[in-house]
């Protein structure tokens, strides 16, 4: 049986696409990764990353695909998995998308990896060192307003083995930025529970709310991996964070 990575290389011939122009930044169907990348996906036989499967959602989408085909490479799911990002948010700038077929996008926008976390910290609002930033693109199904960013994860301390909730070492977040005029009220914790803190000492760290105090300018922070004794709730000072996004989206 034709394996899947094979199955998408036929189709991007198929559809009269070059794999060096899907990886040239400066061609409108670029796929949001480099060469190498997509030379490695195409040799998959499945897709067993969700990041790989992401890369070939987005192939996939940028080279016309129809139905039949997604459902070849993803036959347990429709042509995406992408989640529901909300309602619109306040942002300073909105996150360019690219509508690829009816009511499905393509949201690209810079990823934070574990080795550039530090340089963000003294980066963040530079315009120059954001654009230096490396870019990830991930399907969406929704479109939507904010500025977005991707982050990676180092660690262990919000994997707590569930399948719907963990997020281990080395997930790829989707995140949009909450606006600073919306600090002063609490924070919405129910429909997504999870957010990404730039802190000025502490650095990047992926945390949930366990309590918010506005009054006295306190959250209280939580892993969710059950060993409390390593990695136990926290507070900080809302005056001594840099920024918060919400996330929106896992890409294991």
């Amino acid at each position: 049986m034709l394996h899947k990575g094979n199955f998408i290389k036929r189709l991007i011939k198929k559809h009269g696409f070059q794999q060096n122009l899907l990886t040239d930044k400066s061609n409108d169907h670029y796929v949001g990764f480099g060469k190498n990348t997509l030379i490695d996906l195409l040799k998959n036989s499945d897709f067993e990353k969700e990041v790989d499967k992401e890369r070939a959602r987005v192939v996939l989408t940028i080279i016309g695909a129809d139905q039949e085909d997604f459902e070849f490479v993803f036959p347990e799911k429709s042509n995406s998995n992408a989640n529901d990002l909300g309602p619109l948010s306040i942002g300073d700038a909105d996150t360019p998308m690219k509508e690829v077929s009816p009511g499905f996008y393509l949201l690209t926008a810079e990823l934070v990896p574990v080795h550039a976390q530090a340089g963000y910290l003294l980066g963040y609002q530079d315009q120059e060192y954001i654009e230096a930033l490396p870019k990830y693109t991930s399907t969406v199904n929704k479109y939507v307003k904010g500025k977005y960013r991707y982050f990676e994860t180092v660690g262990e301390s919000m994997n707590n083995g569930s399948i719907d909730e963990a997020i281990p070492d080395g997930t790829i977040l989707l995140c949009r930025e909450i606006g600073k005029e919306l600090w002063t009220s609490k924070l919405n914790i129910h429909s997504s529970p999870n957010f990404v803190f730039v802190h000025r000492t502490e650095g990047i760290v992926v945390k949930q709310i366990a309590h918010q105090d506005y009054s006295n300018g306190l959250i209280t922070l939580r892993s969710l991996n059950t060993d409390k004794g390593k990695y136990p709730d926290f507070e900080v000072q809302m005056d001594d964070l840099l920024e918060i996004y919400n996330v929106k989206k896992r890409i294991i």
